[in-house]
């Protein structure tokens, strides 16, 4: 990968969003985070190291990929059906850097997913797009999540200081004091999901637990606005008493806002592509009526909320 510090994996970049921050932004997506949340609409950014996205549709089953593959890891699928279609050897295709395959499908059957970019040209997209943030835009990093990429993503953070563009984080915050005591300098709003204020239910829910996460929350908000943002899955964080817990945290950090954020199945699509399985894929959005419910919930401490 190179340099950390000028250098890093990048799986996503979105130019003129209307989320994620104030004002019209450019949201960077770095790969990585240690957290791996049942409901991930984002499940390419978890593992730091590029990844295969298969596009099976798309695929004409011609072979020129396993061609090309040094650790044959590509095999043609057996179907019943006569589409042709192929599978990955995971644990094979993650140890390779240079993804040929790709190169060799004419079908776009094969994606990737994540490349390494210095901080010299991420900083070139953000330069085309700062024309576009007026008064209240700016920068935002995403992933994924930013902490796992510690020292690129503070460098670009600092990049974007120099040239006076407003700058946020999302991140699940679960790292160590030091590190985001580097973020803080330089990142003009953080913006925090807390998934559970029960331990043990958040690893169920995300694989590790909250002490870190709600300790980095209170140092953040003593320097800087924080968001928190609550995503809302039926039957594993909705109760009330749970929403209740997050906005006494809030108010006892001198935090003002929550938002709650409907849980949806817009990334399920992906975990096929990557050869995951989606393990909620039983659990519906929640109805407005519910949404309203949990927003009275938060406000009733004093703690503005916003849905979505």
């Amino acid at each position: 990968m190179g340099d950390s510090r000028s250098s890093g994996i990048v799986f996503d970049i979105q130019s003129l969003s209307f989320h994620d921050g104030p004002g019209i932004r450019t949201l960077i997506f770095l790969k990585g985070c240690p957290l791996k949340c049942l409901w991930c609409a984002n499940p390419e950014g978890q593992k730091i190291l590029p990844e295969i996205r298969y596009h099976k549709m798309n695929c004409t089953g011609c072979m020129e990929c396993s061609k090309a593959c040094t650790n044959n890891a590509i095999t043609l699928k057996n179907n019943e059906d006569t589409k042709a279609s192929i599978d990955i050897n995971k644990e094979k295709c993650i140890t390779c850097s240079e993804l040929k395959c790709i190169d060799m499908c004419l079908n776009d059957a094969l994606k990737p997913t994540g490349k390494t970019m210095t901080v010299e040209q991420v900083m070139k997209v953000i330069k085309r797009d700062s024309p576009y943030y007026k008064r209240n835009g700016g920068v935002t990093l995403s992933g994924g999540d930013p902490t796992y990429q510690p020292e690129f993503a503070v460098n670009i953070l600092k990049a974007c200081k120099e040239e006076y563009i407003n700058t946020a984080v999302e991140s699940a915050m679960f790292t160590s004091a030091e590190i985001v005591n580097k973020f803080i300098p330089v990142t003009d709003l953080f913006l925090t999901d807390i998934k559970h204020m029960d331990e043990d239910k958040h690893k169920k829910l995300t694989g590790v637990s909250n002490k870190p996460i709600l300790n980095n929350i209170s140092i953040i908000s003593k320097h800087k606005p924080v968001v928190i943002r609550v995503p809302i899955i039926p039957g594993l964080n909705d109760d009330k008493e749970n929403i209740i817990s997050i906005s006494r945290f809030c108010v006892e950090n001198n935090i003002d806002r929550i938002n709650l954020l409907p849980y949806h199945k817009l990334g399920v699509a992906k975990y096929e592509q990557l050869g995951l399985t989606y393990d909620i894929s039983d659990v519906n959005s929640p109805d407005k009526e519910k949404m309203e419910l949990l927003k009275e919930s938060v406000e009733s401490l004093g703690v503005k909320c916003i849905i979505g």
